[in-house]
């Protein structure tokens, strides 16, 4: 498993994110490859060491003969999937950019089938997002976690005109993702829309640099010479615990008014609508009444459907949302023989050991009760079972 980390120091670009993967190892000869495979006018690769600050750094561009030609979407989306590409490469690169239309169209208020690529629509950042597509499959990265993200300040001069920076559709990109983002004194797009969303489609977790073995680090150029280094660093490496993080969101609502028979459907809806749990809890409101505090936590991405499924299944007038991190051990799921039938069980482990072997309960419960026997019997030789026939843990030698 190997995990890459993108220090955003100075913001993040899509000829940043490629310069930085090809410094790092990536194999050049084979993303300039796969690259040919898209349908694009004549372009070639300008690829040269730089220092920016006190760093080396490697800088990136494409020379392209009509880099100011405008691009809609369909169009490119069209070029991509036609493209002889693999196919976790192709679909990859084409979210990126239906992302980037999706952002495009709620700023501008139009359809994104309408949306007419300026800034990102050259050939170039084609190139750059299947560029980086290529390169997360070239380089078997199977988890990216990204740094807080310096998005700089001040204006940018577009295809639309002046706008603050971040520009608006960067900020749209960055809304709901996780992502966590801050101004500089730097008076300067940082962070433009391209690297924007590249990441945050990549972006597995957003923190600080993971616990992992280091096995190579490179450096992206930015074009601009800044008042600090103008680069993107990513560190890749393998990780050496056996838990991992993310984040999620938690949705809290109190009901005072609602009849408690519906609590058990509504949590029955909210599992089924993608729930990672639900919970309830007595609680006293103003005035002294009694209450009920629902609570049902969500990955960010299924967080807007949970709301809306709450706000349509209770009485409630509103609810509070915020973000939580959540750290978690690795587990395999597999079956088991028992003396009672096949069980389902998980197992957890902690630094590479095996910590625990849990059956599930629901395949306890089932059989139990169809061979007449105690439940606890069942569970036991499941977990028995299960902990002898766990597989090796993720961080072992074998």
């Amino acid at each position: 498993m190997t995990t890459a980390y993108f220090d955003c120091l100075a913001g993040a670009s899509g000829n940043m994110i490629l310069g930085a993967l090809l410094d790092a190892g990536l194999d050049k000869t084979r993303l300039l490859a796969e690259l040919r495979k898209l349908d694009l006018p004549p372009w070639e690769l300008r690829d040269e060491r730089v220092r920016r600050g006190l760093i080396d750094a490697r800088l990136v561009d494409f020379e392209i003969e009509d880099r100011g030609h405008h691009h809609p979407y369909p169009d490119i989306d069209a070029r991509i999937a036609a493209a002889d590409l693999e196919p976790g490469v192709k679909h990859s690169a084409r979210q990126v950019f239906r992302r980037l239309a999706e952002a495009e169209a709620h700023v501008h208020g139009t359809r994104v089938s309408e949306v007419e690529f300026h800034e990102v629509g050259a050939a170039d950042s084609i190139l750059d997002v299947v560029g980086a597509a290529v390169a997360f499959d070239l380089l078997s990265i199977d988890r990216v976690v990204v740094s807080p993200i310096n998005t700089g300040s001040g204006w940018v001069e577009t295809a639309h005109g002046r706008l603050p920076v971040p520009a608006p559709a960067t900020t749209q990109l960055l809304a709901g993702s996780g992502a966590v983002a801050y101004g500089s004194d730097v008076k300067f797009e940082l962070l433009t829309p391209t690297g924007a969303a590249v990441l945050t489609h990549a972006a597995d977790a957003h923190g600080p640099l993971p616990p992992m073995r280091v096995l190579q680090t490179g450096y992206g150029a930015g074009t601009a010479r800044l008042s600090i280094p103008n680069v993107l660093r990513v560190t890749l490496g393998q990780p050496v615990q056996s838990h991992q993080a993310d984040t999620a969101t938690v949705i809290e609502t109190n009901i005072d008014d609602m009849n408690p028979e519906a609590y058990q459907y509504v949590s029955a809806r909210l599992f089924a609508a993608g729930a990672l749990d639900v919970w309830t809890s007595p609680i006293v409101m103003k005035g002294g009444r009694p209450a009920i505090q629902l609570c049902a936590l969500g990955s960010n991405d299924t967080a807007g459907a949970l709301i809306d499924l709450i706000l349509t299944e209770t009485t409630t007038l509103g609810v509070r949302t915020y973000q939580v991190r959540r750290t978690k051990l690795q587990r395999a799921s597999y079956s088991v023989a028992t003396p009672f039938g096949d069980v389902r069980v998980k197992a957890s482990y902690l630094h590479g050991a095996l910590r625990d072997a849990a059956p599930e309960a629901a395949d306890c419960h089932r059989i139990a009760a169809e061979r007449g026997v105690p439940w606890r019997d069942v569970y036991d030789a499941a977990r028995a079972a299960g902990r002898a026939a766990a597989p090796p843990g993720p961080d072992s030698e074998d």
